[in-house]
């Protein structure tokens, strides 16, 4: 209840506003439908933001995806779960995930398929892209955010990255990635 709390909230209240005018309803929901769920047709369909329709289809109403943002420091800033892929409740996620290996090419779509340690490991297709902005323009600081479309894997769709919530809580114990020990036994 704090102000900045508030300021925060109502920031990105506006910002789904915002993205729901670019991507309204009727016209998404057919654009989802006939795109088989790729962001990047949708986003080019509609001329949005790649990062705006992955936001919204996690946030679709029945939707079985999930999503995360990061700003460019790999900080998490938006987190809709998914049921088996483990979110960190701070801080940046695995940097195995492809949302990192998205913000070393801007622009560039990521699709993987991820395999979610856990006791019953789980198969993800994951699509990722990060955006550049200029807020001030080309005289300003360049602002990169990237975002991750989590959805469940087809059952044919082969193996799958190893990959992790977060190194702190991650069982995996030969993950060439591994930034700190983890709390917990593999």
């Amino acid at each position: 209840a704090s102000h900045a709390a508030r300021a925060m909230a109502e920031a990105w209240i506006a910002r789904a506003g915002a993205e729901a005018e670019a991507l309204p309803a009727p016209g998404f929901a057919r654009a989802l439908a006939e795109a088989g769920g790729d962001p990047g047709r949708i986003a080019a369909e509609f001329g949005a933001d790649p990062v705006a329709v992955m936001r919204r289809i996690a946030l679709w109403p029945g939707a079985r995806a999930g999503a995360v943002v990061c700003d460019g420091s790999g900080r998490l800033v938006f987190r809709k779960p998914v049921e088996g892929f483990v979110l960190p409740r701070h801080g940046a996620g695995c940097a195995l995930w492809p949302l990192y290996a998205a913000l070393t090419r801007p622009m560039t779509p990521v699709r993987a398929v991820v395999e979610m340690a856990g006791r019953v490991p789980r198969r993800f297709a994951v699509q990722a892209i990060a955006v550049v902005r200029h807020p001030q323009g080309f005289a300003g600081p360049q602002v990169v955010e990237a975002a991750m479309l989590i959805e469940p894997a087809d059952p044919g769709a082969g193996p799958g990255l190893p990959v992790g919530p977060t190194c702190r809580i991650c069982p995996r114990g030969d993950c060439p990635a591994r930034a700190e020990p983890s709390l917990v036994s593999g």
